[in-house]
């Protein structure tokens, strides 16, 4: 799934836990890494990873590929949320997409 198909999960924290546990089944919510196969782009592929089973870095490769990172799922996801909040519902899923990987590229 892209950053754009993701953000629906991420609009409330049971969503994101739910598919956190779906895809990381027995690993804590809060050590759950969001990476980007590749680069930052909309289309990359974003993959979850265990923080305690990755370096603790902002570029790693695994397996012969590459990724990115974009932020822990509980960071994403609180600032997925705050986006929905502030824009009252009002700002599409590609919409907040772009302004993550904005905030990622200029601030993070």
């Amino acid at each position: 799934m892209n950053i754009i198909e993701l953000i629906p999960h991420l609009k409330s924290l049971d969503k994101a836990e739910a598919l956190s546990n779906n895809i990381l089944p027995n690993i804590e919510f809060d050590l759950v890494e969001l990476y980007m196969k590749d680069n930052l782009k909309l289309d990359s592929d974003v993959v979850f990873f265990d923080a305690e089973a990755i370096p603790n870095e902002l570029l790693i490769e695994k397996d012969g590929t590459k990724y990115e990172n974009l932020f822990p799922l509980y960071m994403a996801q609180e600032m997925v949320e705050e986006y929905v909040n502030v824009y009252k519902n009002e700002i599409s899923d590609l919409e907040i997409a772009e302004k993550l990987l904005e905030y990622r590229q200029k601030d993070a």
